[in-house]
Parts: C-alpha cells; sequence; structure tokens
C-alpha cells in the first residue's frame, strides 16, 4: 500500500495533482468514468462489462495497493505467487483499480489497470533503482514485454520512462502469463489547476515518449489514452454554503448557552447550600 505523506491530508485527500483528481473521478464520478474507460477500449465494450472501482476509495482513505495487496483488492490474491515468480516485490502502486464483470456474470473476470498523470513531465522518473537480484527478474520481464509488443530489443526500459513500462509488462503478466482479461489506461487530465496542460501540449508529449518507449508505431492492445477534465478539490471535501455556516455556528452558540446556563444553576445551588 502506499503510505500517507504531505500530499495528503488525515482522511487520504490529496491536495493536488494526478492524485487528487482520481480520486475525485472514481468517488465523486464513478459511473461516468467507468463509461469513458469503456469508450476508450473497444475490446472491453465489446464484452458488455461492468467496472467496479476497488480503489482509491474513500471508505478506505483513498489506499492505493501494490503487489499482492492489489491482487486481492481484485480478488485474485490466488495469483500472487505467479506475480512473485515474474516481478519482485516492490512493484508498481496502482493509482486506480477496478474489478470487471463482463456479460452479467456477477464474479469478476477481468481486471482495469490505472496510471494517471497530470503533466508530461510526471511520467519521467529516476528510473529502475531494484537490486542486482531483483533487476534481474525486472529485465527478463520487460524483455517478455517488449517481444510481445513487437518493440526492439535495444530500446532501453529501465531509464526515466521506467514506470510506464513496468506498467506495460503488468499488462503483458495478466494477458500471456496468468490469461486474465486486463486493460491498462493511462489517464491524462486536462487543465489540472495546479500544472495546467493542454490536449495540445499532451499530444506533443506523448509523443515524445512513445518515441522514447519504441512505440512510436505500435499500438498496445488492450491499453488506451483517457484524457479527463480536471476538477476542483471542493468536489471531494465538500463545502459549507453560507446557511450552512450559519446552522452550525447556531447549534454551536445554543450548546455553549446550555452549558453556561448549566454551569451557573450548579454554582448558584452550591452558594444556597
Amino acid at each position: 500500500m502506499s503510505e500517507r505523506s504531505d500530499r495528503v491530508d488525515d482522511l487520504g485527500r490529496a491536495y493536488a495533482g494526478s492524485q487528487l483528481q482520481l480520486q475525485i473521478w472514481v468517488n465523486r464520478q464513478p459511473d461516468e468514468l467507468s463509461r469513458r474507460v469503456v469508450d476508450a477500449l473497444p475490446s472491453l465494450a465489446s464484452l458488455n462489462p461492468r467496472l467496479h472501482w476497488v480503489s482509491p476509495l474513500e471508505r478506505e482513505k483513498f489506499v492505493e495497493y501494490q503487489d499482492r495487496a492489489f491482487l486481492r483488492a481484485l480478488e485474485l490474491e490466488s495469483l500472487d505467487p505467479q506475480l512473485k515468480r515474474f516481478w519482485p516485490r516492490g512493484g508498481p502502486v496502482w493509482d486506480a483499480l477496478a474489478a470487471v464483470e463482463i456479460g452479467g456474470d456477477p464474479a469478476p473476470r477481468g481486471v482495469v489497470l490505472v496510471e494517471a498523470k497530470s503533466y508530461p513531465n510526471e511520467i519521467y522518473g529516476p528510473g529502475c533503482q531494484a537490486s542486482p537480484r531483483s533487476r534481474k527478474k525486472i529485465e527478463t520481464a520487460l524483455r517478455k514485454t517488449k517481444s510481445w509488443l513487437g518493440v526492439p530489443k535495444n530500446i532501453d526500459w529501465t531509464g526515466p520512462l521506467y514506470q510506464s513500462a513496468n506498467r506495460l509488462a503488468h499488462l503483458y503478466f495478466f494477458r500471456e502469463e496468468v490469461s486474465i482479461p486486463a486493460w491498462l489506461v493511462n489517464v491524462y487530465f486536462l487543465d489540472d489547476p495546479d500544472s495546467p496542460t493542454t490536449r495540445e501540449k499532451w499530444r506533443v508529449g506523448l509523443r515524445q515518449v512513445k518515441a522514447e518507449l519504441g512505440l512510436a508505431n505500435i499500438d498496445v492492445p488492450h491499453a488506451a489514452e483517457l484524457f479527463l477534465e480536471a476538477r476542483k478539490r471542493r468536489e471531494l471535501v465538500g463545502e459549507r454554503s453560507a446557511v450552512g455556516n450559519y446552522i452550525a455556528l447556531a447549534a454551536l452558540a445554543t450548546v455553549a448557552l446550555a452549558v453556561l446556563t448549566a454551569g451557573a444553576w450548579y454554582a448558584r445551588r452550591r452558594w444556597l447550600g
């Protein structure tokens, strides 16, 4: 699970950025988010799916899951041994996860994996920081994934775009290693107040990202780019109206008056003996 930090309040609510935006969409607009995800993925839409968002949920303080915990959230914990063989501990922390019902069957039969960003440079990172032993397993998984996608072997996936690469590797894991229907959605927020990015800026930035990953002329199967409008934090935390504030203050004043009255009565009774 992800840890609490100065990026979130005591209830796990993010203050800004893609983390906040996805919290809003998953918890305040889940049906609309599901509709847009399905519309962006023809191979999912054809299955008459129903999505159940399992993270980040408000009732769980917006926890984001990784490793065995993300499988458990998707009711796929039995796959943990296979995941351990494929990828070392300390794998991706998923921005959002959804279990997928297919064709009206209530049992989860697929998964949607979500990675979200608010601006192009957020896609880049420090690269793979794994130990030599773990790195060997990672490089094997990345090599299999590149072969699956048709990416040239000489393209380095352990550098600044390692995060994007390991998300693709987990799509490969579900689809090819354990035969679970899975879809990867890269969410890009438009005009996030914290880092405004237009669709055109995204287009230019993503073209560069794809070129560096060796994906410029490759359509990743069962994956999609989804552009979502950024929303205000007050949609997540709520805000009182003037009337609501007046009512709250009036209630507080009533309680305070009652306490003072009770105190005065008790003092007078003691004085009278």
